[in-house]
């Protein structure tokens, strides 16, 4: 039953044109934080990173819990949740739906990034022998170091989707209180925005999931720490999704 829940919710996912429209919408948001039309230093890398770092970046993580953010307050409103736990679990049923929400927002920001950066490639190189340095000191400083620039912004995008994915998941949380969609999708950003203006740039703050931080020596040891933590996160929220299901059953 639990595979059964999962597979559903997968399939419920790719037949939707919501999770294309997101990914599209990603790589549109990167586009205009570039604030021009021409690549910022005149190559891929620094582009990218310039608009990652920019406030209007935020945006993409609207869209990234767009796509399945929404899927359990509309299950509640046509009393799918309560057929669903009939015949199974409401446990599983929330693992499952969390699992989906947060997979699609890691994946909508990856595939979102990588268009916007196939787009840049068609307008100059990857990198111009300048201005490198957040990347040679970064995570993933190899893959620069060995001129593997799409590998590297796909993991940094992997990071930031660790992030997004637990912005998805409270936006899920919040649909169980609010009914206003928008409100839903937004809030947690505006959430993300206060946390990031109050704690600062230290690497232990929500700027940890930036591939410039680097808090292990090993490549592996960062990107599973990330993940741990962001896993964590949409764990205890996800808790908090099915104590509030069980109080409306």
């Amino acid at each position: 039953m639990k595979h059964h829940y999962f597979l559903a919710d997968v399939r419920r996912l790719w037949k939707s044109y919501e999770v294309y429209a997101a990914i599209f919408g990603v790589a549109v948001t990167l586009f205009f934080s570039m604030e021009s039309r021409e690549l910022k230093n005149g190559n891929v890398m620094f582009s990218y990173f310039y608009t990652t770092e920019m406030s209007g970046f935020m945006i993409a993580y609207v869209f990234c819990a767009f796509p399945y953010a929404a899927a359990l307050c509309e299950d509640l409103e046509h009393k799918y949740v309560r057929y669903q736990a009939i015949r199974g679990s409401l446990k599983r049923y929330v693992v499952s739906k969390v699992s989906v929400i947060y997979l699609s927002s890691v994946l909508v920001m990856v595939l979102g990034s990588m268009v916007f950066v196939a787009y840049c490639r068609t307008q100059g190189p990857w990198a111009n022998g300048e201005d490198l340095g957040p990347y040679v000191n970064g995570v993933y400083e190899r893959l620069v170091e060995s001129g593997h620039y799409g590998w590297y912004c796909a993991f940094y995008a992997l990071q930031l989707g660790f992030l997004a994915g637990i912005l998805s998941v409270l936006s899920a949380l919040f649909s169980l209180y609010i009914t206003n969609k928008v409100t839903v999708f937004a809030l947690p950003v505006l959430i993300y925005k206060v946390v990031l203006d109050k704690t600062g740039s230290g690497m232990y703050t929500v700027l940890v999931f930036r591939a410039y931080n680097k808090p292990f020596e090993k490549e592996w040891q960062c990107l599973l720490f990330v993940f741990a933590i962001s896993a964590a996160f949409a764990a205890a929220l996800a808790w908090g999704i099915y104590r509030k299901l069980k109080a409306r059953m």
